[in-house]
Parts: structure tokens; sequence; C-alpha cells
């Protein structure tokens, strides 16, 4: 299935840029629709169950916060723009049976990671940008939203180099459900890919075994026969890495968190090593 609708959320982050030329990418190749959203924090949520709980907040105070979630709407809207402009792509809010690329956008204030989830359960899939080098992905509200509230793929593109086209692809496979769906999330993208690879991490038989019954399962969809690459590596994120590097891979299919959440985002894992070093866009899903 093609993504027809593709959200974009857009924080105001230079790297914000990549992830819109990523969704017109993918858009012109399907026809699809790039819905653009900011979502401003309630500055409420500064004073109530933040970070100023219990403190007096002073009226300067207070105007300093609302000018700076200002600033990163105007920024955000202005990485919109420029990148619409320059792409000639046409707003418009209503469906009208073209095959263009076309584009929207909105300015909402709410709460960063559950608006974001709203939006992303009316989308085919959402694409976000890394947007810092210390990127944390247990602190990225976006990404929260995206990956555990909207029910849909998530396509994290790193900010710092152009995304290039995706004729190789890796799969990450540990036999899981989030491996899976992220694999049923990623059929549009398989089938326009020129080779596939399958990664096991670790020393498991059960699971290369299980790899090698999912390899049949794309040979029975008629994709060409991929692939699998078992690497012993202890850190699984490490060697999924290693062996998309060394395939030369444009795009890395992996489920997300599929052991304990809590877990993983205290005490890290390879969801999260992957997406703070990845050099190349992740499709992943939970």
């Amino acid at each position: 299935m093609a993504y027809r609708v593709i959200l974009v959320p857009v924080m105001g982050d230079p790297a914000d840029q990549e992830a819109l030329a990523c969704a017109q990418a993918m858009a012109q190749r399907m026809r699809s629709h790039i819905v653009g959203l900011h979502v401003r924090s309630p500055i409420s949520m500064a004073t109530t169950g933040g970070m100023f709980e219990g403190a007096y907040m002073s009226p300067e105070l207070l105007d300093a916060l609302e000018e700076s979630r200002r600033t990163a709407a105007a920024k955000a809207r202005d990485v919109f723009d420029r990148w619409r402009e320059a792409s000639a792509i046409p707003l418009t809010a209503s469906p009208g049976g073209t095959a263009a690329v076309s584009t929207e956008w909105h300015d909402v204030e709410a709460p960063v990671a559950g608006e974001i989830g709203r939006w992303g359960r009316t989308a085919d899939v959402t694409v976000l940008a890394r947007t810092a080098r210390d990127y944390a992905p247990a602190t990225d509200e976006a990404l929260q939203g995206a990956l555990f509230e909207s029910g849909r793929p998530v396509l994290l593109v790193p900010g710092a180099q152009p995304v290039g086209p995706f004729e190789t692809v890796v799969i990450a496979w540990n036999d899981s459900r989030e491996a899976a769906h992220a694999v049923a999330a990623a059929w549009s993208l398989l089938g326009r890919a020129r080779r596939t690879v399958i990664f096991v991490g670790g020393e498991d038989e059960a699971l290369r075994r299980a790899a090698d019954r999912f390899a049949a399962h794309l040979a029975w969809r008629g994709y060409a026969p991929p692939s699998v690459v078992a690497d012993a590596s202890e850190d699984v994120g490490d060697g999924l890495l290693s062996v998309a590097g060394g395939e030369r891979a444009g795009l890395i299919v992996m489920g997300a968190y599929t052991h304990s959440r809590l877990r993983q985002l205290v005490f890290g894992g390879a969801t999260s090593h992957v997406l703070k070093r990845t050099a190349i866009p992740v499709l992943m899903a939970h």
C-alpha cells in the first residue's frame, strides 16, 4: 500500500528540511499529500507539572517563554514555506483526485506527544527529523507521540546529510510482533528496492531459522530472494549499523522497543542506539 498521506512534524529545527525533502521524494513516487504540522506545548504545561511547578513565575519569565514559543513556530513555518516554494507544491486541504503532490500546513497548541499521535492516526506514515547531535530518543516528545500514540509507522531521517534512494533495504528481523508490523508498513518501499538484506543479531539458532522463514515469506510475495546476514556482535545496534553500512543500504526497517519500553527508555537498547547513531533513514513501528 502506498503512503497517500504523509505527516511531517516541523519543530523549527534546520533538520526539518531533510524530513520534508524525504517526504517529498516519497510523495513524488506515490502521488501523496504531505501534512506539515507544528505543535506548541501550552505555556500552562511549563508552570503546572513541568519544570517550573511550584515556582513563582514573574511576568518577565512568562513573556520570555511565550516569545520562545512564537519564535519556534515562526521558524517552523519559515522552513515549511521555503521548502514548499522551492518545490512548487500547491497548498490544499481538500482531496481533489489529482495525481500531483500536494501539501497543507497546521499550527496547533497542544501537548506535543499526544497531538502528534492524534494527527499520525490519520496519516499513512510520520516522517521525523533527528534534530541534534546529542539526540535522545527517550526525551523526544514528537518521536514518542508518533511511535507510541499513532499506531502508524515512523520514518526517522538523520538531519546530518541528504537522504539518498532506498535501493538497498536492511530489515532487522528478531521474530517479534513489532518487526512484523514494521515490515507490513514498509511494503510500498520494499517493492521499489533493488536489494533486500535480512539482518539477524546474536547467536540464537532459532532466530536464524525464523529469519529463513521470513526470507521465504518475501519470496512467496514475489520479491527477489533476500540475503540473510547474521551478526554475533554483543551490541545488536552496532551490528545492525555496521551491516547496513557495509551493504550501502539506503534504509533500515526495524521494530521499535520490542522489549519492555520502560527498560529500554531508562537503560537504552538497540532501538535507542540505532536512532541516535544511524546515518540513514530508519522506518520503524511499535
